[in-house]
């Protein structure tokens, strides 16, 4: 059964509950990511808070696979992106195969086909201003800028779930009643 069936057949009262949950979890991790862009000038946490919105989740091993998906499928992309930069140079045609291309590869890597989804985002995000701006080297900063803020992003929202799972284990713990 589908993550969205399991959903539609909670009790009302439950889909609140993990609503609710969910969303202290993206606040919290987001917060960590803004509190640490805030040690660096002029840094951006957009892809930062946008991964941990991503890779939040109620569940531990969701979040954990959310993570690699993301992590592996940005690193892909920036790669393919900026290899085909390099190799290809500036044209049009070479960001549509560089996006074909990281489907390809990604699809060999990530596990879920959302996943795959990631890698030809990123290629466009780190090719296009090369593209706009006539320049092979205009997607390096872009390309690192990203990948940082991703891993950053991601590794709060795991923070943020290894604490979550943390504390649920305590409150289900029963205390041991003394003969």
């Amino acid at each position: 059964m589908s993550t969205a069936a399991m959903i539609r057949a909670w009790p009302t009262r439950f889909r609140h509950i993990a609503g609710i949950e969910l969303s202290i979890r993206i606040v919290i991790a987001a917060g960590i990511v803004w509190l640490i862009a805030g040690l660096f000038p002029h840094h951006d946490p957009l892809w930062g808070m946008v991964s941990a919105v991503i890779v939040s989740d109620t569940e531990l091993n969701a979040s954990l696979t959310a993570f690699r998906g993301r992590v592996l499928n940005t690193i892909i992309g920036c790669a393919i992106g900026l290899l085909a930069l390099s190799v290809l140079g500036i044209e049009s045609w070479s960001v549509l195969l560089a996006m074909s291309v990281s489907v390809l590869f990604s699809s060999n890597f990530a596990l879920t086909v959302p996943a795959w989804r990631i890698a030809p985002v990123t290629v466009v995000i780190v090719m296009m201003p090369g593209l706009l701006m006539g320049s092979r080297t205009a997607g390096t900063p872009i390309a690192l800028n990203r990948t940082v803020w991703v891993l950053v992003g991601s590794a709060a929202a795991v923070v943020v779930s290894l604490l979550f799972a943390f504390v649920k284990r305590c409150f289900r713990r029963t205390p041991q009643v003394a003969a």
